[in-house]
């Protein structure tokens, strides 16, 4: 089994189609067929089928792809490191984050890294999603590092900050006035909330479970600035961590008395433990953890 042979493999798996594969690859159509025939001879199992003018994976072609995307993906990898070793290819970090980190934490940690001018060559390409979307890319090969709320056995996981949640209620609230509130104090009330793509608005799910409630929930949105926009409006209340449209919006922020600690989330900067970091993204990881870590994991 060549990498070539792999190559061709993920090349025919994305496009289905033997000419346009070819065309692609820049070699023709004959070798490819070989190419793949060879292939499936070793591994003692059709990969693709015909149908009708057109081809498919089988099921064996559908379990091994993964593996074939993920061994290219970090020859590449491979290839940028040796490439920024020897000052041919930029220093370029993936570094994804959620959105209510991105006027605090992370231009905070930028200014960190370069702070040290042998830093300078460092740069960054940032990508800003969900929680969940983030821990996705990450787990897809698409960043080297990310913050976020979710966790998983494949990655490794610093706890870098516990970010409070806070009650948002628009200024004419009978709550407004109040300098901290408790779960009782707006149980009842009417919830704007994020949808269930967000992590947070899975582990609110389970609070108020644990906690015996049923939430009234007028409006589901899918971002924070969305949610506070509603909460503005009067339509309800809604449960977020600290994001720079709340200075910008008609709420008001409230602090939330919580003796059980159940009202904060967890911040973790996570990397795939199965994919060696370049040198830049090694040097920005340690820099993150030394200056910003809570603990170490466990």
């Amino acid at each position: 089994m060549t990498l070539l042979q792999l190559l061709y493999f993920e090349t025919l798996a994305r496009v289905l189609h033997f000419t346009h594969a070819s065309e692609e690859l820049h070699i023709a159509q004959p070798s490819l067929s070989y190419s793949i025939k060879e292939l499936e001879k070793e591994l003692g199992v059709k990969l693709f089928v015909k149908k009708n003018r057109k081809i498919a994976l089988t099921e064996y072609g559908e379990r091994f792809l993964p593996y074939v995307q993920k061994s290219l993906l970090i020859m590449r990898e491979g290839t940028n490191v040796l490439k920024q070793m020897n000052g041919a290819e930029p220093l370029n970090v993936r570094l994804g984050y959620f959105h209510s980190i991105s006027a605090s934490l992370v231009p905070a940690i930028v200014e960190e890294v370069y702070k040290d001018s042998k830093n300078k060559q460092i740069r960054f390409q940032f990508s800003e999603e969900t929680s969940f979307e983030i821990f996705s890319q990450l787990k897809e090969g698409k960043l080297d590092l990310a913050f976020s709320t979710n966790r998983g056995d494949w990655a490794e996981s610093i706890t870098i900050m516990k970010q409070p949640l806070y009650l948002t209620v628009p200024f004419d609230h009978p709550l407004a006035h109040k300098k901290s509130v408790t779960f009782e104090d707006f149980a009842r009330e009417p919830f704007v909330l994020l949808d269930k793509s967000n992590s947070l608005r899975n582990n609110l799910d389970e609070l108020f479970t644990r906690r015996g409630v049923i939430p009234k929930i007028v409006f589901e949105v899918r971002e924070c600035n969305a949610s506070l926009q509603y909460v503005a409006l009067g339509f309800g209340v809604s449960i977020l961590p600290e994001v720079p449209a709340m200075k910008t919006e008609r709420v008001v922020a409230i602090p939330i008395a919580d003796r059980e600690n159940e009202f904060f989330r967890t911040v973790y900067l996570s990397w795939d433990k199965g994919r060696p970091l370049s040198p830049a993204a090694q040097k920005v990881r340690n820099i993150i953890v030394e200056k910003y870590a809570a603990y170490n994991p466990a």
